[in-house]
């Protein structure tokens, strides 16, 4: 751990914004291991919780994490460039319009109380205008749900697609553990308190890894030092449409209940 404290003293040596600026924090990856699951839903804040589909704890999980006050995400595979694994409800060039219903209205059914998708790999398929036109047409008739590109590819098209139908959409902006190292990430994490101070709002998607855990468990509590609340997807997403009407005070943060033995 005490390596990773002095770039966590950098961050919080940042002057505060004059303004308070909007950082969500998707924890990607979630439905396999129990446990992590299980101390990621103890982070002290409102991170927002993306569960893959159809896993042995998908279920478990996102009842759980919305009982604690998390706002809960399908983290919907799809295909890669480099063909990797998809694991259950994947979604492909292969698949019909009727096949991404009936493999979407799946995936949600598995993930309980999901208020919105975003991407798992899918450099592939959100490259595809097609695809992506059929899939956000899907999400949109499923009402009120939206979809966070994730990035996997400089070409996707996915967030053009959601504007498009009308879908509320927005992208990540710093993915904070590609290196596994505290250090690496509580930097990424500095890179994502600049971005939102710089814009406004910014999202950061981040995995389960115990080196994650070890500094968001850390840092979380003090973002409000740097000018920084934490907020859910969907405030952050309902920000970036309407910046000049937007108020905190209708968007009060969900109550994130203490950790408790089980």
């Amino acid at each position: 751990m005490w390596r990773v404290l002095p770039a966590l003293l950098f961050l919080l040596s940042l002057p505060a914004a004059r303004a308070e600026a909007l950082l969500s924090i998707i924890i990607d990856d979630v439905g396999n291991n129990y446990e992590r699951a299980r101390e990621t839903i103890d982070l002290p804040g409102p991170v927002t919780i993306s569960i893959l589909p159809r896993l042995a704890h998908s279920r478990r999980v996102a009842e759980e994490a919305h009982r604690q006050g998390h706002e809960v995400m399908l983290h919907q595979p799809m295909a890669s460039l480099h063909h990797n694994v998809l694991g259950p409800g994947g979604l492909t060039l292969d698949h019909t319009r009727a096949d991404l219903r009936a493999v979407l209205s799946a995936n949600l059914a598995s993930v309980p109380y999901a208020s919105g998708v975003n991407n798992h790999m899918g450099s592939l398929l959100t490259s595809e205008a097609r695809s992506m036109r059929w899939f956000m047409d899907l999400l949109r008739q499923r009402g009120g749900l939206y979809f966070v590109d994730s990035r996997t590819n400089a070409g996707s098209v996915a967030l053009q697609a959601a504007r498009a139908d009308g879908v509320p959409t927005a992208r990540r902006d710093v993915f904070l553990d590609n290196e596994r190292d505290p250090v690496a990430i509580a930097r990424r994490l500095g890179e994502a308190v600049r971005l939102a101070r710089l814009k406004g709002s910014a999202i950061a998607i981040a995995h389960p890894y115990p080196e994650t855990l070890q500094v968001l468990r850390r840092a979380l509590p003090r973002l409000h030092e740097l000018g920084i609340s934490l907020r859910p997807v969907s405030h952050v997403i309902a920000y970036q449409r309407s910046p000049e009407t937007w108020h905190a005070s209708s968007y009060p943060l969900p109550q994130v209940a203490k950790s408790s033995k089980r």
